[in-house]
């Protein structure tokens, strides 16, 4: 039913990576990175965190790498964001303990999190994604949390190497990497609550890796589900708590209490006594709201358009928004978002490049795994006109009707009851002399 053994080839040779880059450390530190320092200052000073007691909160992106040389602390990543490249990591601890790291998304490094060594720390409510090695990545370190996150794109979503007794894994969604969690002799963790999905090579792959509970879990199109070498684990928690959702089960229940009659048989050694019939949690997305700034864009401007999403599931997800007109791609961002909670991004369409016309603009967002709400995915906003600058009416022409429709607002600045996006061609918020100037500089312009 499922792979047993990945290639022996490929494990030795991602181990190396991994011990090669583990003694490699000091190199990677080198760069340009942000410490806060065991004294509990912030080096440079001029980082963009403000510290108060022990609550350290980030004020700004930040494209740097940070240390943590202090236990006890609290990082709030404020919804920043954290980005670098490799071979850079984003977060560093070594021999740390209670450290807790919050609402920051973290992208591109080559470890999003590296623990070392480290206990009793907990990263929660955060995004790690776009890393060319993993996600998180705990190395000899026990009884640590991760909950609440959004792990995507990543080569592993959460790598624990040698990490024993970790309090939980738990109500995280790891998709869209190879591998989406990878124990390497690690023991007595505890996997429940995640959604996995679309990883490549594994959804939850074990390797030397025995005692783990793991159960109620989401797994959904991963190829293959799990992998087990020379790990038994626990995967479900007896009857009728249940064990996880693989929707590749293709047993039946037959009296309809949420748990398969039959078993699901990773291999000889590792069974889900008591599959679930559905997968937990709820998982959706939502775009409830489009606005644009102008509906009239004279051609070579721009306009900005507020697009609002929502997630209305009970996870924490990372996904894509695109912004269309027509069915051309104006931009398409990368976004995460808690259970619950609501954002307003900004996209700005520059319409130098594009064709004079109508166009009908919508906004999507990824469809997610296990989503079925999926008609709330796409906001249509409607149509908007692309122009010969000064034609704020949108008739094709310019005539007396736009001079006067500038006119009826000259001097009118954004939010005032007079201002007309449409008669502020040059977009900066003051309807005045430039927009009048644009206007009669083509007067009498005719499509």
């Amino acid at each position: 039913m499922n792979r047993k053994i990945m290639p022996q080839i490929m494990l030795m040779l991602l181990i190396i990576t991994l011990i090669s880059l583990a003694f490699n450390i000091g190199t990677v530190l080198a760069q340009q990175t942000i410490y806060i320092r065991s004294d509990g200052s912030v080096d440079p000073s001029t980082a963009p965190i403000s510290r108060s007691g022990n609550v350290y909160t980030v004020t700004a992106n930040i494209y740097e790498s940070i240390v943590i040389e202090r236990d006890s602390i609290i990082i709030n990543g404020n919804n920043y964001l954290l980005q670098g490249s490799p071979p850079s990591y984003g977060f560093t601890l070594a021999s740390r303990n209670n450290v807790t790291i919050r609402n920051v998304f973290i992208t591109g490094f080559r470890y999003g999190i590296y623990l070392k060594s480290s206990t009793n720390n907990t990263i929660e409510r955060s995004a790690l994604a776009n890393s060319d090695r993993g996600g998180i990545w705990l190395e000899t370190s026990t009884g640590n949390t991760i909950a609440n996150n959004a792990i995507a794109n990543n080569y592993c979503g959460i790598l624990l190497t040698w990490s024993n007794n970790t309090n939980t894994i738990t109500n995280n969604t790891i998709g869209n990497n190879p591998f989406g969690i990878w124990l390497i002799v690690s023991i007595n963790n505890i996997i429940g609550d995640n959604t996995i999905a679309n990883n490549t090579l594994g959804g939850i792959y074990l390797d030397r890796s025995t005692n783990n509970q793991i159960n109620h879990n989401n797994l959904i199109n991963n190829t293959p589900q799990t992998v087990s070498s020379e790990s038994t684990n626990t995967w479900d928690n007896g009857y009728p708590s249940g064990g996880n959702y693989w929707n590749d089960y293709s047993g039946i229940d037959s009296n309809h209490d949420g748990i398969g009659d039959t078993p699901y048989v990773i291999d000889e050694n590792n069974t889900d006594r008591y599959p679930l019939m559905n997968p937990r949690w709820t998982h959706d997305l939502a775009v409830t709201n489009t606005i644009i700034s102008k509906t009239v864009i004279g051609q070579g401007y721009s306009a900005t358009v507020n697009i609002t999403v929502q997630n209305q599931g009970s996870q924490t997800q990372i996904f894509n928004i695109t912004l269309y007109a027509n069915t051309s791609i104006i931009q398409t961002l990368q976004l995460y978002l808690l259970s619950g909670n609501t954002t307003t991004t900004t996209i700005t369409w520059n319409t130098t490049g594009w064709t004079k016309g109508t166009y009908t603009l919508k906004a999507t967002v990824t469809i997610i795994p296990a989503e079925t709400d999926t008609a709330d995915n796409t906001f249509t906003y409607g149509i908007v006109k692309v122009t010969v600058p000064g034609d704020v009416d949108g008739d094709r022409d310019i005539d007396i009707y736009d001079i006067v429709k500038i006119a009826s607002a000259y001097g009118a600045k954004r939010g005032e009851s007079r201002y007309d996006a449409n008669s502020d061609i040059d977009g900066n918020g003051e309807i005045n002399i430039y927009d009048v100037v644009i206007a009669t500089s083509r007067y009498g312009y005719k499509e």
